[in-house]
């Protein structure tokens, strides 16, 4: 008895602390020549049963049993195996070995057991290197082994090491790769190269960028239920994570930690997310995956969704994703593309966040009818295609179910004919494309007109625009201003936009005021300017270079002023006006025809000669110098500073009862 247990004291302890092989990850394949040949050596020589080596034995041991202890003389492992032999007092060989490692560091969890065999195992009392071989397994738990031909330990470095193939099989995950390394002093393990993770189960999906699976990937997970014992079970696609790199696996408290680099690529079905670096984290307790970050390079896609930038954050529990990059994080979902520093996908929702400033752009798809329906034309014809750009200061989120999109702070909308700013917002695209349907716009409304029109930008409190009737509403308060630049300038509380006909409408009382010319000889600018007021509404047409104003408007220039029920203005080539009509209680007064006045139901001023033409139904009437007189047509010539009209005077002296009266 006791020559058996200084025996058992004499195997160095050294041989079993390659137990910590609970730490293994995975690893993949190709082992260079060189160590091919030392390790084919090193096995060999594991292999090799006692009565086939040159050695001698020295001393044998059945039935090995032998715990061990740490400072605190808690038991830390347990080394069993068939039988022991010494050969030639310097290599312990044993045959099956069987190695528990106990962990009792996580009390919450309570002692957690780790067991290894194999079916052979060495130690070189030279060389100080001991060695497992032929059909390694590490048990890291009820669900979880690494699965190897070979492993080596290296006492003076504690350090565990093979060049072999080995294989992680846990609960719905499967790692393989090539090459495996333990660091037992910083609890630290880690596959050399060529590692492959598999996993299994929804709840492990990384893909971030759509709510719903698409058509074709449904179909096919359908074909896939199969029944047993009367019940169906769908098949789910799996996840796999390849790397060139080295695999690092940590383990903590909170979380089993596995950290790919070098030419990662994470794929499911048709999604796919390539990054130079990718860390997951586990959960101790499930298995499932928490969270993934990919750095570096990062690229994700599915079909025609592509997403970019340096960081990629995954989250199970709350099903989001946030991208980030130092410069641009990109977005790109069929015609739409979305580029900021950070945007957060939200996938059970469908949600899309950028909580700081960024673009986006939606290309609007122009159709052709056919047969009664919209077919679209090519993308590549810039003739077909209109792009819309936003961008912003603020934030930004688009909601994919409801097809709406939401910005905030300083932005700035462009089409191909116009330009908006404001401070708020919001976008609503067609249910099948990314055509812009609506948006409402309001706070420092600012517009800016590419097209030939009666203005060159337009401010107000508020604008809406939507696609079925293709109208653009402008709200101000108390009223929205037109403008072109300091030309010309229009006031209305209440100012719409029409695409189709090209027609501008103002409703409610509002004025017009243009800056003229030193045209006129011997007049400044003052004298040429024109001022319109008007009490209902106003009308432009573009296509006839006509604006017309309805009830109680008044023109006035210089000193002449001009009132009517209707009055209608004429641009000229340099898109001033030029001639102005006026219809229905027609009074003009000129102050350079000493005070002539005249009332009639129509009248036509030519602003280029300064000169007007009044008709009467049946007579129109003029009054000067207290007198008045009727004619079918009176002509007020303000260039040649005289009144004419025709037929023979018949003056009529006006009392001042009559003064009174007509005033």
């Amino acid at each position: 008895m006791t020559k058996r247990r200084y025996l058992l004291i004499s195997i160095p302890a050294a041989c079993i602390l390659f137990i910590i092989a609970s730490l293994i990850i995975q690893s993949k394949k190709d082992i260079d020549s060189q160590k091919e040949n030392r390790t084919s050596k090193e096995r060999s020589s594991a292999h090799k049963q006692p009565h086939d080596r040159t050695d001698t034995i020295t001393q044998t041991v059945q039935g090995l049993l032998m715990p061990s202890y740490d400072e605190k003389g808690k038991e830390v492992f347990i080394m069993r195996g068939e039988n022991t032999f010494l050969l030639n007092d310097n290599i312990y060989k044993i045959t099956a070995p069987e190695i528990e490692v106990l962990d009792s560091a996580n009390t919450e969890r309570g002692t957690q057991s780790v067991l290894i065999t194999s079916d052979s195992g060495e130690m070189n009392k030279t060389s100080n290197e001991g060695y497992l071989s032929d059909n390694v397994v590490v048990r890291l738990d009820e669900e979880t082994s690494l699965t190897t031909n070979y492993l080596k330990y290296l006492p003076e470095r504690k350090f565990v090491d093979t060049d072999d193939f080995v294989t992680i099989n846990g609960k719905g995950i499967k790692i393989t790769g090539q090459g495996c390394e333990i660091d037992l002093v910083n609890k630290k393990m880690w596959i050399k190269k060529d590692a492959e993770m598999e996993m299994d189960g929804i709840k492990n999906d990384l893909f971030f960028l759509s709510n719903s699976t698409p058509q074709s990937e449904q179909n096919t997970m359908e074909d896939a239920i199969t029944e047993e014992n009367g019940t169906k079970e769908t098949v789910v696609e799996k996840t796999f994570i390849r790397s060139s790199g080295q695999l690092l696996f940590d383990r903590y408290r909170e979380a089993n930690v596995m950290t790919f680099n070098d030419h990662v690529e994470v794929e499911k079905g048709s999604s796919t997310v390539f990054s130079d670096k990718l860390t997951v984290f586990f959960d101790p307790e499930t298995k499932r995956t928490k969270q993934a970050i990919a750095s570096g390079n990062v690229l994700a896609s599915q079909g025609t969704k592509i997403a970019k930038g340096n960081f990629l954050t995954w989250d199970v529990n709350t099903q989001s994703a946030i991208l980030e990059d130092t410069i641009k994080a990109e977005f790109v979902k069929d015609d739409l593309n979305i580029d900021a520093l950070k945007i957060i996908f939200y996938k059970d929702t469908g949600k899309i966040d950028v909580p700081s400033s960024g673009s986006l752009k939606a290309r609007k798809i122009k159709g052709i009818k056919r047969r009664g329906r919209v077919v679209k034309t090519d993308k590549t014809d810039p003739d077909d295609t209109t792009n819309i750009s936003v961008k912003w200061e603020g934030k930004m989120n688009f909601l994919d179910d409801k097809r709406e999109a939401n910005f905030e702070k300083n932005i700035e909308v462009k089409t191909e004919d116009s330009i908006l700013r404001c401070n708020n917002l919001d976008i609503t695209f067609n249910d099948h494309d990314y055509n812009m349907r609506s948006f409402k716009a309001s706070e420092k409304i600012h517009i800016i007109d590419k097209k030939d029109n009666l203005y060159s930008e337009a401010v107000g409190d508020r604008v809406t625009w939507n696609a079925k009737n293709k109208v653009t509403i402008l709200k101000g308060y108390p009223f929205a201003l037109l403008r072109e630049g300091n030309k010309r300038q229009i006031l209305s509380p209440r100012v719409l936009f029409y695409e189709d006909s090209n027609t501008i409408l103002c409703e409610g009382e509002g004025s017009l005021y243009e800056k003229g010319d030193k045209a006129l000889p011997n007049k400044g600018t003052e004298e040429t300017d024109i001022k319109v007021n008007w009490k209902k509404k106003m009308v432009y047409s573009n296509e006839l270079k006509k604006a017309s104003f309805y009830e109680e408007v008044q023109a006035v220039r210089g000193g002449q002023k001009l009132n009517g029920d209707q009055i209608d203005a004429y641009l000229g080539g340099n898109s001033k006006i030029s001639k102005i009509i006026a219809a229905g209680n027609v009074y003009f007064f000129s102050k350079e025809l000493n005070g002539s006045e005249g009332f009639g139901s129509l009248l036509t001023w030519d602003l280029i000669r300064n000169t007007a033409l009044l008709t009467g139904n049946p007579k129109a009437e003029l009054r000067k110098e207290g007198a008045r007189t009727f004619s079918e047509h009176v002509c007020f010539d303000m260039a040649g500073k005289r009144v004419t009209w025709e037929g023979r005077p018949h003056w009529q002296l006006i009392t001042n009862q009559k003064k009174i009266n007509s005033e």
